[in-house]
């Protein structure tokens, strides 16, 4: 069986049409998606192309495609406004993330349009009414067909006065990864609310300027008691509750004064000081930023490749 045309087609060996489910045409649209990107010939329609061209090195490309959809009303028929959506997988490859882009892009009727693989994130260009809500759901499902995972996923606007879409990739890409990295955290998946978090992801990765900003910081990490950061995290997410702070630890009031009484003196300085409490505040988040990305960069297991499951029949 042929899919595809002129260079670009692929060859299925020992299949017919009937015989393949939607997974395996999903990879094999891919393929010859990819293969129409790198040829110029193949299974991509102009749409395609010029949405891929969002994500060019070259400024004017991209501005140009820009120009494009918004003057074909593409993402969004009723305005030029278009958010772009970024979405991190972890344990797939390069064409499993493409069949994951175009199928999702067709399960949720066009709403959200894939542009192509960049920052190494899926893109997708969507209105500025998209219910992410209900396009993160469909994306788990649609990463576990792929036996992947979703590692964040975020949103970010490009203005209708963007000449281009790059800022709001980079943000979008920023946000997902900040959201996979710290996913109790940070809550709203669009970029313009993560406030000091994105302020954070900024900074240098720096423990000595750290432990010069907030020893009490250092002081906490490096504590035999994990409960005293935890105990002074919760309390200046709090804001200085005790009763709001007691409730989220399941603590009584007396409990979280006693173990304030018996924190480092550099702790117990630092909350007793305006300014020294919020840069502990905002260490104590810098360190769990830093330890959620190493962890998050440590190798994935990942499920042996099962040439029985779905691949048996597909050749090239």
């Amino acid at each position: 069986m042929r899919y595809g045309r002129g260079r670009g087609a692929l060859r299925i060996l020992g299949a017919r049409r009937g015989d393949l489910d939607t997974f395996e045409w999903s990879v094999i649209d891919a393929a010859t998606y990819l293969l129409d990107l790198a040829l110029g010939v193949g299974a991509a329609t102009h749409k395609d192309w010029v949405l891929n061209a969002l994500v060019d090195d070259d400024r004017d490309v991209r501005r140009d495609a820009l120009w494009e959809v918004r003057a074909r009303r593409w993402v969004d028929s009723n305005s030029e406004g278009i958010d772009v959506l970024a979405v991190i997988l972890d344990g797939i490859s390069e064409v499993g993330q493409v069949a994951f882009g175009r199928h999702l892009a067709a399960i949720t009727h066009r709403n959200a349009q894939f542009i192509g693989l960049h920052l190494g994130a899926a893109l997708f260009a969507c209105a500025p009414t998209l219910d992410v809500t209900e396009v993160g759901r469909a994306a788990e499902v649609e990463a576990s067909r792929h036996r992947a995972r979703v590692r964040g996923l975020a949103v970010a606007s490009c203005p209708p006065s963007a000449a281009d879409i790059e800022d709001a990739a980079e943000r979008a890409v920023h946000s997902a990864r900040l959201r996979g990295t710290l996913p109790g955290q940070v809550g709203s998946a669009r970029a313009e609310d993560l406030g000091g978090w994105s302020l954070l992801h900024t900074l240098p990765r720096s423990r000595s300027l750290l432990t010069q900003a907030s020893p009490a910081a250092i002081a906490l990490a490096a504590s035999d008691d994990p409960t005293q950061r935890e105990t002074v995290e919760v309390y200046l997410d709090a804001a200085g509750r005790a009763n709001v702070t007691c409730e989220l630890l399941h603590i009584h009031r007396t409990t979280l004064y006693y173990r304030l009484e018996r924190m480092p003196d550099s702790v117990r300085e630092a909350l007793a000081d305006g300014m020294q409490r919020s840069t502990l505040h905002l260490a104590l988040k810098l360190l769990r930023l830093w330890e959620e990305e190493e962890a998050a960069s440590a190798p994935v297991v990942t499920v042996p490749f099962d040439p029985t499951r779905h691949h048996d029949r597909l050749g090239a």
